[in-house]
Formats: structure tokens, C-alpha cells, sequence
């Protein structure tokens, strides 16, 4: 559980600072509020009870979350663990896709800064070019459908 919860948790707490990076990623970051307002919901209860005193920020729910995991409820345990799971393979996806079409980014896409789906815009802008193993991974990815 607490592996999960600091994954989760942490990339929660990130996602603010991404929002702004990811415009052309609509989709996933609605699917990342989604996760989040489904762990917020399942775990209010537990924050409330156990860390109601902590001042948020700085990863202080994190940790306050984690010293307090073997009391966590059930409900709590299981929205992280799905939550952590989803963001599991979709990381795994993405690797996968970075690792097919590795030849393609260095061709096409190596002057595109990282971050912020910089890369895979630039692979979507060249898609008429790239390999057919690289353009059927992509299209496995959520973001280009």
C-alpha cells in the first residue's frame, strides 16, 4: 500500500505543475482529474481522521498518509491500488512506444525539446513518415485516437 500511495499521491501532486505542459494531452490529463477526484473520494475520510492537522504542500499528505498506512481503510487501499495500476500501464504503454519508435524520434523529432508532449506532437505532425511499427504503437496511445 504505501508504494502505491506515495506513486499516486505524488503524481496528483505533480499534475498541477503539468497542466499547463500537457495541452495537447487533454485527454489523459482528464483521465488523470478523474483518478484523482476517485482516490480524493475514496480517501476524504481517511485524510480527515488521520491528517486533518497537517498543512498540505510540500508532500506533507504523502507522508502523513504513508505513517498512517496500516490504518488506512479499505476503500482508500483500493481506489490507490487501481489508480496506480491504471498509471502502471499506461507508463508501461508509453515505454513500449518510445522504444518502438526510438529510430523515428531521433530522426524527425531530436531538435524537440522533452517535456510537455513535445515529442509525441512531433511524431503525430510526421506520422506520413514514420515506420509502420511506430505509427501502429502510436496509435495504441490514447492521446493520437
Amino acid at each position: 500500500m504505501s508504494q502505491r500511495l506515495v506513486v499516486v499521491l505524488a503524481i496528483t501532486t505533480m499534475l498541477g505543475f503539468e497542466r499547463t505542459a500537457v495541452g495537447q494531452t487533454q485527454q489523459l490529463v482528464a483521465r488523470l482529474d478523474a483518478a484523482v477526484k476517485k482516490i480524493e473520494a475514496a480517501c476524504s475520510d481517511d485524510l480527515q481522521k488521520y491528517c486533518s492537522t497537517v498543512t498540505p504542500g510540500e508532500g506533507r499528505l504523502i507522508l502523513c498518509m504513508q505513517a498512517h498506512e496500516d490504518k488506512v481503510s479499505e476503500k482508500c487501499d483500493f481506489a490507490v491500488f487501481q489508480a496506480s495500476r491504471n498509471l502502471s500501464r499506461a507508463l508501461d504503454r508509453i515505454d513500449r512506444a518510445a522504444d518502438i519508435c526510438w529510430g523515428d524520434i531521433e530522426k524527425f523529432c531530436s531538435h524537440v525539446p522533452e517535456g510537455g508532449g513535445r515529442i509525441l506532437q512531433c511524431l503525430a505532425s510526421q506520422k506520413a513518415s514514420l515506420t509502420s511499427a511506430c505509427r501502429t504503437e502510436l496509435g495504441r496511445l490514447p492521446s493520437l485516437n
